[in-house]
């Protein structure tokens, strides 16, 4: 593994390596003893796509039982999506394209988490009432914050479902419903800006070659993608593979030779 700074202040560490899961696995683990040390419980945001499935079966493996009555989780971000069974209760309800599926059959289904502990961001229906029912119940339960998230993001630079040039991203709220996603389907709720800026523990994770150019131009310092805008107030992690960080350590390697 090679673990990489930049050096403007404030900047979030990269952690380049062939098995995510193997490096973020430990860490975010780590992160969610220590909030539980420091506060009694852990507010856990989680992400969706194909990257952190592994990571998912590494905190199956090795996240202690005792935790899991201290964890609270929900989503970052989730497409809306019908139930696929009228039992929404139910993880097996949720359309297998959902975040929150991927999540229990990878990590939930199989540990004791209380059920109560669980915040779906979306339950069917009207995307508009979700997003109220949501935000009510995140404000609730998670006091409106975050002690861990886990990102993805994309190659242009979208995280959660927060989108280049999208007015989402000017967003200032808990959480929001989006209509006119690029990304199929074109109706996702997401946690906004300003939440995923103020937790205290944020994971990147991404792989693959087409990421690397967006991340090479966020780890120079550009801010006008959504990965670019979080700059995260506290700790803050990439883990990325050789080939979604390839452009990033060809930058560090011509800088030592300047």
């Amino acid at each position: 593994m090679i673990v990489l700074h930049p050096s403007r202040s404030g900047a979030t560490s990269l952690h380049l390596t062939r098995d995510l899961a193997a490096v973020a696995g430990p860490m975010i683990a780590e992160a969610i003893a220590r909030s539980v040390r420091r506060t009694g419980r852990c507010r856990l945001g989680l992400s969706g796509g194909s990257t952190p499935a592994p990571v998912f079966a590494y905190l199956r493996a090795h996240l202690p039982g005792s935790i899991y009555g201290q964890l609270w989780v929900t989503w970052t971000d989730e497409r809306h999506l019908p139930l696929t069974d009228p039992r929404p209760g139910d993880w097996q309800a949720f359309d297998p394209e959902s975040n929150l599926r991927l999540a229990y059959e990878h990590w939930l289904a199989h540990v004791p988490l209380p059920p109560e502990h669980v915040l779906p961001m979306s339950l069917g229906g009207a995307v508009s009432e979700q997003v109220v029912r949501f935000g009510r119940q995140f404000l609730h339960d998670f006091a409106g914050g975050l002690d861990v998230a886990v990102l993805g993001v994309g190659a242009d630079g979208h995280i959660a479902s927060l989108f280049p040039d999208h007015p989402a991203l000017e967003v200032d709220d808990l959480c929001l419903a989006i209509h006119d996603s690029p990304k199929p389907p074109a109706d996702r709720l997401s946690l906004t800006l300003p939440v995923l800026r103020q937790t205290g523990h944020v994971f990147v994770l991404a792989s693959g070659a087409a990421k690397a150019d967006v991340l090479l131009r966020v780890w120079r310092g550009d801010t006008t993608v959504p990965l670019g805008r979080l700059q995260p107030a506290h700790d803050a992690h990439w883990i990325v593979d050789p080939a979604a960080g390839a452009g990033i350590v060809h930058n560090a390697l011509a800088e030592l030779d300047d």
